[in-house]
């Protein structure tokens, strides 16, 4: 496993500060509130975001100052567990958290099968783009589009400008009478459009009587001859004729040559409207349902399929086929082959779409699997952890994925609008969290930091909560931070507890350092679960018989011993050693009423047990009087064990402005009385878990009552 090296500068109350993470382990970095826990997990956040570090610029600092964070490794997706998280992400109106479909359902097994379903649909298209006959009737009908066209019913063909140059009676094809000797030129398909274009400018220039060409006087039928022509001829009536015959021409290849002749006879021969009217609109039937069928089958892809009911789609498939026994027109032996290559295709993209059919069945199966696993998944939280709502998750119309939450009484459940005002404080923040462990897993977080994250829930949400984030799962979705890389920042010891010293995560799965912020310089020091956890009362018990600690030490620890093991059981040793730190000249109780001297003896004898040179009078004089007291606190090195020496001489010189009800004082008890300390704490010398500021105060006090000016 690797490591990752943290470098932060110039964070808030953080100047500087080296940090190592493992690899896929829970990296639990305990210590006190104020060393900077939620600086470090604010830079990481700004720096995996791309964003500056000005926020967490020191107060008062200068221009010159700079924060910066540096990772030793290149990490792509970090995920932090903060406020922000729970203010943009969560519980917004009636919705459990944004990206529902990507949190709970997006699964590496649900992203196979759907890869799997899209590579198919991505070629699920009927193949006839790549034969030439298919080619050449697509182009055909393309050409052919809105040159004639049906009427909204179908019932008779619009009259537009091509229909009404057909139903003329006289055109190019069928010449006037009175026109019949220009008749090589009008029959020249080569040359007429022109001439009549000729022909028709050349009005404007006769009126001499001669003609304007050859200067021939005109003949006195010239005038009949030219309203004639002016009444039948324009070239864009010919033009249009002309491009009607050869778009028909282009279907001769799909007719019969009966049927074929009877559409041009339309253009060519005079024919009653009537009839020209039926022969087309036969053929436009036919024409049209060809150019439906074509457009069905291009545009039959992955959305029709997707858009469709997926019973129906071989339905659809079935009325895609072009069906011979309908067609009177397009019927030659070369067009039935056409469509026998075309419904041959739609019949092998049958076979695909059934093949896709049954891929579209198990991946609705996993997705249906997976939201029951994952509804059961964090709805077994919820209940662990003693929060009496459950998640359902949906799927809308759209495919996409609702959470939403019902309050359970009495085994009913009621849809929770406005979620942020009906979940208490802890409720939602325990919530959160496990939300968040989903949300981070789905964005395949490379590290993960969580900024003390269940220091302020109870017991029951700790373990519920702790359990759930962080044990090995099995099963479908086996979803945890079990031996992914993460950052826990805690002032909460009981993590340590769980995962370390119960062995709720095995030993390869987790690392654990106490952070201390000492004058902006931020440090780590390894725990080792065997040598510096210990029960309280055995760590006690060793503090007392080490002769390297002083003896001030030695019966601070012995007192706290026995109010562990019940003071009742040692109540003259407990009497001597009280009245002894509180500064009696001889064994006296708390009311200064003097202690019997059988008590004394008995209380005496049982202290040497334990300090086998205890003598009452001389550590009296020598050692708990202001002058030996104060030189022992500028001497002593550590800061836990000053706090007890300044304990020792609070009670010899009481300090009139430090009052009993003081924070200060409350915590100087702490470190001489059980009072809320747990059965496991950390080694208390060797970290000096007090914090800085305790230790400053009372440095101020010493320095100014003890120090010589």
């Amino acid at each position: 496993m690797g490591e990752i090296k943290i470098t932060i500068e110039n964070c808030n109350n953080i100047s500087h500060g080296e940090l190592t993470l493992e690899e896929n382990k829970l990296n639990i970095k305990y210590g006190m509130n104020g060393t900077g826990k939620s600086s470090l997990s604010t830079a990481i956040s700004l720096i995996s975001q791309g964003k500056d570090l000005t926020e967490l610029k020191p107060f008062g600092s200068g221009d010159e100052v700079v924060p910066t964070i540096n990772l030793s490794k290149n990490i792509r997706v970090v995920k932090v567990f903060n406020e922000e998280f729970v203010n943009n992400m969560v519980f917004k109106e009636s919705k459990v958290i944004d990206n529902a479909f990507d949190v709970f359902i997006r699964t590496p097994d649900y992203e196979q099968k759907r890869a799997e379903l899209d590579s198919r649909l991505t070629k699920l298209k009927v193949d006839i783009d790549t034969k030439p006959q298919i080619i050449q009737l697509k182009g055909d009908i393309s050409a052919f589009m809105g040159k004639l066209e049906l009427n909204a019913t179908g019932s008779s063909i619009k009259n537009n400008t091509n229909y009404k140059a057909i139903i003329k009676k006289n055109n190019v094809y069928n010449i006037p009478e009175k026109l019949k000797k220009y008749s090589p030129i009008i029959s020249d398909d080569q040359i007429c459009i022109s001439w009549i274009d000729w022909k028709s400018k050349g009005d404007s220039f006769d009126t001499k009587g001669i003609c304007p060409y050859c200067s021939d006087e005109l003949k006195t039928e010239f005038d009949e001859e030219k309203k004639t022509f002016k009444e039948t001829y324009k070239k864009s009536d010919a033009q249009n004729l002309k491009n009607m015959l050869d778009l028909f021409e282009n279907f001769h290849k799909y007719m019969p040559d009966d049927k074929f002749d009877s559409i041009i006879a339309c253009i060519k021969e005079e024919k009653e409207e009537s009839a020209i009217s039926a022969i087309l609109k036969a053929f436009m039937n036919e024409y049209v349902h060809i150019s439906n069928q074509l457009n069905k089958i291009s545009s039959f892809d992955k959305n029709v399929f997707r858009q469709s009911d997926i019973n129906d789609i071989d339905k659809v498939l079935e009325n895609m086929k072009l069906e011979k026994t309908i067609f009177n027109f397009f019927s030659n032996d070369e067009f039935f082959a056409i469509v026998d290559l075309i419904n041959n295709s739609i019949e092998e993209l049958r076979k695909e779409a059934q093949a896709i059919k049954a891929a579209i069945g198990k991946l609705q199966s996993v997705l249906k699997k997976t939201i029951s696993t994952s509804q059961k998944d964090i709805n077994d939280f919820l209940e662990s952890a003693g929060i009496a709502y459950r998640v359902g998750i949906n799927l809308d119309e759209s495919g996409q994925a609702i959470a939403t939450l019902q309050y359970v009484h009495d085994k009913e459940s009621v849809q929770v609008d406005n979620i942020r005002n009906h979940l208490s404080w802890g409720e939602r923040n325990a919530f959160s969290l496990v939300l968040f462990m989903f949300y981070a897993i789905s964005e395949n977080a490379e590290l993960v930091v969580l900024d003390d994250p269940i220091s302020s829930f109870d017991t029951n949400k700790k373990y519920a909560i702790i359990h759930r984030m962080f044990s090995k799962q099995s099963g479908a979705l086996p979803r945890s931070f079990y031996k992914q890389t993460v950052l826990m920042l805690t002032h909460d010891f009981e993590p340590i507890i769980d995962f370390g010293v119960v062995g709720k995560l095995p030993a390869e799965a987790l690392n654990t350092m106490f952070i201390k912020n000492s004058k902006g310089i931020l440090k780590e020091l390894e725990i080792d679960f065997k040598q510096d956890i210990k029960p309280v009362v055995q760590a006690l018990a060793s503090y007392v018989t080490d002769d390297t600690l002083g003896v001030v030490h030695r019966i601070a620890f012995l007192r706290k011993y026995y109010e562990h093991n019940g003071v009742e059981n040692h109540l003259d040793a407990y009497n001597v050693l009280s009245s002894l730190i509180h500064g009696r000249d001889k064994c006296r109780y708390m009311d200064n009423t003097d202690m019997p001297q059988n008590e004394v003896q008995a209380g005496c004898a049982e202290i040497k047990k334990w300090i086998d040179d205890f003598d009452y009078s001389k550590l009296f004089n020598e050692i708990y009087n202001e002058e030996k007291l104060s030189e022992l606190y500028f001497a002593e090195t550590n800061e836990y064990l000053k706090i007890q020496l300044f304990r020792a001489l609070f009670e010899v010189n009481p300090c009139k402005e430090i009052k009993e009800e003081d924070v200060l004082v409350k915590f100087i008890n702490e470190s001489y009385h059980i009072e809320n300390d747990y059965a496991y704490y950390l080694d208390m010398v060797k970290y000096e878990t007090v914090p800085e500021y305790i230790v400053n105060a009372i440095d101020d006090y010493m320095k100014k009552t003890y120090t010589k000016a």
